[in-house]
């Protein structure tokens, strides 16, 4: 029933137009029913709404309330309907298109059907509309479309709502209205009768318009009645056609083509000058009033009429709507200089009254600031209205061509930028003969916040920014050689209060002039007070007795220094980013090369290598070794994961990424094969933070070491358990079958005899392992073995005589220790109760050790006096050794298995060679990828693309220089023939 070929936006605008246009007609002569009640009276009536319904499948008590629910709303222009109305719109179409033929009579209806039957043939069900129009007698001027209703504005929202006492319907009789607001009825008269309007009538319109207008502008703030608002729009209506033509009972119709007559555009530019002139002397009148007044009191006249004349120029705009859409819109489209009315209003509020005014209202405008800024107490709310009509008074203005904003820019902003200027020159000069500069930053602090905030409040926001500098050029550009002076002492002082107000006085300079110079003197202190701090630490006694104190009282100088300014970068510099980057920095470059960490070939005195200790002393086992963590030491799970935070924080500063994970491998190896690790959560911590920091191609590897650990636990456990019964020993036997490709160590470089009671367990357990994994060959690291051993001495008293001294040794030091527990052997002496006499080339021959390493073994077990010599209790070549019969101890376990200094400098050594060795294959993949990429580089190029490739360390440049010598002696690269410095990649 609907006709789907227009969209129901579409179409609803349409039907609302029309509505509202049929609203108009029925309502304006009071004859809308008052109630669903009284349009149920009439049978005939109600039997029309019942077929209309029955055709559009609606219910005629559904149809009637919608009816008048929307016909109301159409004529306060509110529209109500909401999207899913759209489809049945025409019903309400043709529903207020029969109450309209009920209103207004037999005559009115054989001219709207003709009407409605083209306006809405589009809309309607055609079997309502059966009834073609029959003959008029040539009485038709044209048919009378929706469009011709757009005239009927909304109503401004001050205008009252007031509605008339409505009467039944059945009372009603035809009435005129109040004035002549006919919209656009064709003419009953033929085109030879109209007669065309008297000027008369023109100047009797004008009087009622310029009447309304003066109580608009005169009382716009109270609002005034509808019936008002509809005579003036009518009236201007009327005034802009000028033509008339006569139907019976003495009412006016205009045609609706009369708008585009010459005579009409005539009466509408005679209508705008009316209009110019007559404003213009109200607000000529206004000026005049407002010479009355000074200060504060004319900013306050200025302020309210100002809110009354906005108020009044939007009500006339839309009373003079139709002006606006016809004559005006068709000289501004011929090029003519013509604004709407609202524009206009607001031009001639420019022109005849803030022109004449405006030295005295400026002058009482700065005033007002000037006594705020000295700290009396004045209203800011009147400078904010004033300097808000200044910004209004040139936006919409864009008719005539001027500048945007041209009132506020010129009239006020210039002056009061120069007049702010030269009032804080002024005091900055006071201020800073009365004080010191750190006073005088204090009080441009303060009074650069205040400024701000009021600048906000009556300033438009385009011109904040050119205020700001004005005012940074007078109070800190002037100043800001000696307010940097002043940074640096207040580093020293650490005053944070005043280095956060410092700051935000030279942000406001910029980064070049302001922040700049800040960060450069920032990076440099910092960096002088890590170097102070270390070499503070390094004259330490302390420092000297262990590498585990040494890396902690490095570490824990480094990180005082670190927390402290990133503190005041925190509290004082809002973690500005280039502080940060210069804080960043200072760190790397004090913690890299300081009193404790010299340029040196010696690793234990790299930076990476004390925060691996220190790591290691973290997470290794032991109240001492937690002790030498700090104070708090690593007791709890929550100081621990602390500390090791701390330490990744000085781990992202480090210049050599790869020695410190080669340390910490080595190091976490030891801690899990000897299963001296604190916790497995602070294992697992640190892997999570170093993977963060570095990513998981740093991390797998310690990874699979757990794995590793897992599994051999696995597998002891099923070693025990098949062999059970079938065991060759008697004591506990634990193996850790560890992967070669994952763990740092390496198979010993000396054979080993083992003891017979040792060499039975590791043969049936190598059995058992061969089982399952036969392709695979297992490497005894005796070197890293370690076992218990409890040794009871012949003259020991008190407990040690009943339980004995137990000891943890290396499996070097069981060998050796157990040619003293047999019956017989290559010495002498087995019957003796001191035990047996061995000789150095004995004990050699019987365990197959190397001689360096039985030499110190046996020289550690004199010096614990385990063990006597012949020759002054010293280990050498020629001596003879027997064990301490009268051994004594406090202690009664005793560990000998601690790392020697000479295994430290060599395993220091060997890993130094391995990072060498990884750096070079590093360097080496590194140009192969980026020639694989580029093809051919010249030699300065490809330097510096290395360097930037790797991450993991800082390449020398004779590093880079020499891998690309052995890639071109391998045929990765090769040199070009014409020129020598340019290198070319091989496929």
């Amino acid at each position: 029933m609907v006709n789907e070929s227009v969209g129901p936006q579409a179409k609803s605008a349409e039907c609302a137009r029309s509505v509202r246009a049929l609203a108009c007609i029925s309502v304006y002569p009071e004859c809308l029913p008052e109630s669903h009640l009284v349009v149920e009276s009439i049978p005939s009536f109600s039997k029309t709404l019942a077929d209309i319904g029955r055709a559009c499948d609606v219910s005629a008590d559904a149809l009637s309330e919608r009816l008048l629910k929307a016909l109301k709303h159409e004529m306060h222009g509110d529209r109500v309907l909401r999207n899913d109305e759209y489809v049945s719109m025409d019903v309400l179409v043709f529903a207020a298109f029969v109450l309209t033929v009920w209103c207004m009579g037999w005559y009115m209806v054989r001219q709207w059907s003709h009407a409605m039957h083209h306006s809405f043939a589009d809309l309607a069900p055609t079997h309502i509309l059966s009834e073609q129009p029959s003959a008029w007698n040539g009485r038709i001027t044209g048919p009378v479309h929706p469009r011709h209703f757009a005239h009927l504005p909304p109503l401004p929202p001050k205008v009252t709502q007031t509605y008339a006492k409505r009467r039944p319907l059945a009372d009603i009789t035809p009435v005129e209205p109040a004035a002549p607001i006919a919209p656009n009825m064709a003419t009953t008269r033929s085109m030879s009768n109209r007669e065309q309007e008297p000027l008369s009538d023109a100047d009797r319109i004008w009087s009622e318009l310029s009447v309304g207008v003066d109580a608009i502008l005169t009382h716009a703030e109270e609002g005034f009645e509808q019936s008002l608002y509809m005579r003036l729009y009518t009236g201007v209506y009327n005034f802009c056609t000028s033509l008339k033509s006569s139907l019976p009972g003495g009412q006016y119709f205009t045609p609706g083509d009369a708008s585009s007559t010459v005579h009409g555009s005539m009466y509408g530019r005679q209508l705008y000058t009316r209009l110019n002139d007559h404003v213009s002397q109200f607000m000529a009148d206004v000026a005049a009033k407002s010479r009355e007044y000074s200060g504060d009191e004319l900013l306050a006249f200025y302020n309210k009429e100002w809110i009354k004349y906005g108020d009044a120029a939007k009500m006339i705009h839309h009373i003079f709507d139709y002006l606006n859409r016809h004559w005006i819109l068709r000289e501004q489209d011929d090029g003519n200089n013509v604004c709407d009315i609202n524009t206009l209003m607001f031009r001639l509020w420019r022109n005849k009254f803030f022109m004449e005014v405006r030295n005295s209202l400026l002058e009482s405008v700065f005033s007002l600031m000037k006594r705020i800024r000295d700290g009396q107490v004045a209203d800011l709310n009147l400078v904010k209205s004033v300097v808000d009509s200044f910004v209004s008074l040139g936006s919409d203005d864009m008719v005539s061509g001027s500048k945007k904003m041209e009132v506020y820019d010129s009239y006020f902003l210039k002056p009061f930028i120069e007049g702010s200027r030269q009032y804080y020159q002024a005091e900055s000069e006071r201020v800073l003969k009365e004080g010191s500069i750190r006073n005088y930053m204090i009080w441009v602090f303060e009074r650069l916040k205040e400024e701000d905030d009021r600048a906000e409040m009556y300033l438009h926001e385009s011109s904040l920014r050119e205020f700001g500098e004005a005012l940074n050029k007078v109070l800190i550009g002037k100043q800001r050689a000696n307010l940097i002076s002043e940074f640096k002492p207040m580093l020293v002082a650490q005053e944070k209060e005043d280095l956060g107000r410092l700051y935000e006085l030279l942000k406001r300079l910029g980064e070049v002039m302001g922040l700049e110079p800040l960060r450069t003197i920032f990076c440099d202190f910092v960096q002088e007070a890590g170097q102070d701090a270390v070499k503070k630490v390094s004259g330490n006694q302390e420092a000297t007795e262990s590498m585990a104190n040494k890396s902690r009282l490095f570490v824990q100088a480094l990180l005082s220094v670190h927390e402290l300014y990133a503190g005041i970068l925190r509290d004082s510099f809002k973690d500005d980013p280039g502080l940060s980057k210069s804080l960043d920095r200072a760190c790397q470059a004090f913690i890299n090369e300081n009193a404790m960490c010299k340029k040196a070939e010696d690793t234990e005195a790299d930076a990476a290598r004390l925060l691996a200790t220190y790591c290691d002393t973290l997470l290794r086992k032991g109240n001492a070794n937690a002790r030498a963590a700090g104070e708090a030491g690593a007791s709890s799970e929550d100081n621990l994961e602390k500390q090791l935070a701390q330490a990744i924080c000085v781990y992202r500063y480090l210049s050599n990424f790869d020695v410190f994970h080669a340390s910490y491998v080595r190091f976490f190896a030891r801690r899990l094969v000897n299963e001296q690790s604190v916790s497995t959560h602070g294992e697992e911590t640190m892997i999570s933070l170093l993977k963060e920091v570095s990513g998981v191609d740093v991390t797998s590897r310690l990874s699979r070491m757990f794995s590793d650990i897992t599994v051999s636990k696995d597998k002891i456990d099923q070693f025990k358990e098949s062999t059970q019964n079938t065991r060759t020993f008697d004591y506990e036997f634990d193996m850790k079958v560890l992967n070669t490709a994952s763990w740092p160590f390496k198979a010993p470089e000396t054979k080993l005899k083992l003891p017979a009671e040792l060499e039975r367990a590791v043969d049936q357990y190598t059995e058992f392992f061969h089982k399952d994994r036969g392709g695979r060959r297992l490497n005894w690291l005796w070197q890293y073995s370690k076992a218990e051993i409890r040794m009871f001495f012949p003259k020991a008293t008190g407990p040690a005589a009943k339980a004995g001294y137990m000891f943890q040794v290396s499996t070097f030091q069981l060998a050796i220790l157990m040619l003293f527990n047999q019956d017989s052997g290559p010495g002498t002496g087995y019957e003796s109760a001191d035990g047996p006499t061995l000789t150095f080339d004995q004990i050699v021959a019987a365990t197959e050790l190397d001689k360096d390493i039985v030499l110190d073994e046996l020289a550690l077990f004199c010096k614990a006096r385990v063990m006597n010599s012949n020759t002054a209790n010293k280990a050498t070549e020629k001596s003879q050794y027997t064990l301490n019969a009268g051994f004594k101890s406090k202690q009664m376990r005793i560990n000998l298995s601690r790392a020697k200094k000479s295994d430290q400098k060599k395993e220091a050594k060997d890993m130094q060679r391995a990072v060498a060795v990884d750096r070079s294959a590093s360097i080496q993949a590194a140009i192969v990828r980026i020639m694989k990429a580029r093809k051919q580089l010249p030699h300065r190029e490809l330097i510096q693309a290395t360097i930037e490739n790797i991450k993991l360390f800082h390449p020398q440049v004779t590093d880079i220089k020499q891998s690309i010598d052995k890639l071109i002696d391998t045929g990765y690269l090769e040199r070009d023939e014409n020129t020598r410095d340019l290198y070319k990649y091989l496929a």
